[in-house]
């Protein structure tokens, strides 16, 4: 009887339980479809949609398994799509993909992971950053690794951390990534 009590009390609501076997289903999916080469093919073959492409490829620039194969793709496609179109539209894929990997950086689970993951005073320290005069700290840092080459899960974890509301996170997200992918075109186009 003690133990279903305590089970009860410090028990994991169902919505945190779904979204942990939802999690685990998604790294067993993406490493199936890696070790298949299913997204490297699609994306060695999105030049050959034009607009759409792009976009799928800035979707897959923004996850850490995808990123490798999306910069080869946005690389090749540069040398034929002008950089600011593939900015503009890879920019809206990335900016979908990072929108699913910030709901999840923002969820009651990846709490439940960083407290048990961190020492009790870097939480205090990362939650003094966060509401003192450097506030602006988290998402700035984020949105620099979110436009670098970099996979952009620990810059969204910096943003998510930091309780940005979704309006800016959307905006930040959007300039930092078309910015990363228009400079990466640009490097393609000046050696042609």
């Amino acid at each position: 009887m003690r133990l279903h009590r305590h089970f009860a009390r410090n028990s994991i609501p169902l919505s945190e339980t779904l979204e942990a076997w939802l999690f685990v289903a998604s790294i067993v999916l993406a490493v199936v479809l890696i070790k298949s080469d299913s997204i490297a093919q699609l994306v060695a073959h999105t030049k050959d949609f034009g607009a759409i492409g792009s976009f799928i490829e800035g979707f897959f620039f923004t996850s850490m398994l995808s990123t490798v194969t999306a910069i080869a793709a946005i690389l090749e496609t540069a040398r034929f799509v002008p950089a600011w179109e593939l900015a503009l539209v890879g920019g809206f894929g990335a900016v979908c993909g990072d929108l699913m990997l910030f709901r999840f950086v923002r969820s009651r689970l990846v709490e439940h992971i960083l407290k048990a993951a961190l020492s009790p005073g870097v939480r205090r320290f990362g939650r003094a950053v966060a509401a003192g005069p450097f506030f602006w700290l988290g998402p700035v840092c984020g949105a620099l690794v979110i436009a670098s080459p970099l996979p952009d899960e620990l810059g969204l974890l910096m943003m998510g951390l930091s309780h940005i509301r979704l309006g800016y996170f959307i905006l930040i997200a959007f300039v930092a990534n078309a910015g990363g992918i228009y400079l990466m075109a640009l490097a393609v186009q000046s050696t042609l």
